[in-house]
């Protein structure tokens, strides 16, 4: 599948099912991080639902501030921007949120996505997409999160860094076929049935549907945090997303943030 020329307003238009999400959308040429331009938009009163496409980002963050690679007009680098919800411990799981959404709209398309905890989409065992969710206290709007999405759709082998070839894929490379509008549209369709249902539903409902879609459970993890390592086995998440692991001695740790390796995680990426 050849790259296409440009990310397609009108495309997605027709394919997008939201009601808030994407919505109001900005397309960038270039940006240094779709974040940062959906953190403006909203300082400037951007609408609930603001979304940020960029075709070019060599500033795009990744997690713990690492790069994330862009393929111009193949892969694709999304923020959407969400104001306040009703209760604020609800924020703190919107990455979950987005996660999980990204899988079941990769899965709609074809894929068949798994989530590494706790902000990767793999197929594979290979990362296809990451999420970095931040959150601000804006004046008169109080808490607002945005969410970043890099996914990639249609680069091939190729297009990756030498180093990164071994562990990341693509859509084109998984032989799903799908245009960036259509990846955009059903994930922030899936964003918006899952962020309205965390405040509808409650959490747990979130952390069942997201563990269901993690092949960690049971098994020997290492979580490299600042401090260092964490090891023991992956048990399950806690009401506020953090990783439940069980040391050599029988005793219980929650990990909030970090690196997560497995047997089947070995190359991280």
């Amino acid at each position: 599948m050849s790259a296409e020329p440009g990310f397609d307003r009108a495309r997605f238009a027709a394919a997008l099912t939201t009601r808030v999400l994407g919505r109001a959308l900005i397309l960038c040429d270039e940006a240094g991080s779709t974040n940062d331009v959906a953190w403006e938009a909203m300082a400037a009163g951007g609408a609930d639902g603001t979304t940020v496409i960029a075709e070019r980002q060599p500033a795009g963050r990744g997690r713990a501030g690492r790069r994330w690679h862009l393929t111009p007009d193949r892969g694709l680098a999304l923020s959407v921007a969400r104001s306040p919800m009703s209760d604020r411990r609800e924020t703190a799981l919107l990455p979950l949120a987005a996660g999980l959404a990204l899988a079941e709209a990769l899965e709609s398309l074809g894929a068949a996505p798994e989530l590494k905890w706790p902000n990767d989409v793999l197929i594979r065992g290979r990362k296809l997409a990451g999420i970095l969710a931040e959150s601000r206290r804006l004046p008169g709007r109080g808490d607002t999160v945005v969410v970043g999405v890099g996914i990639n759709v249609l680069d091939r082998r190729e297009d990756f860094p030498a180093e990164l070839r071994e562990r990341v894929t693509s859509l084109t490379i998984e032989s799903v076929r799908a245009t960036r509008e259509a990846v955009a549209a059903a994930f922030l369709a899936a964003f918006e049935r899952r962020s309205d249902a965390l405040e509808t539903d409650g959490r747990a409902a979130l952390i069942e549907a997201w563990s269901a879609r993690a092949p960690i459970w049971g098994r020997p993890v290492v979580a490299h945090v600042p401090a260092g390592e964490i090891r023991g086995v992956a048990l399950r998440l806690d009401s506020n997303g953090g990783l439940v692991l069980r040391g050599e001695d029988g005793t219980e740790a929650v990990v909030l943030a970090g690196d997560l390796t497995t047997e089947r995680f070995e190359a991280r990426s």
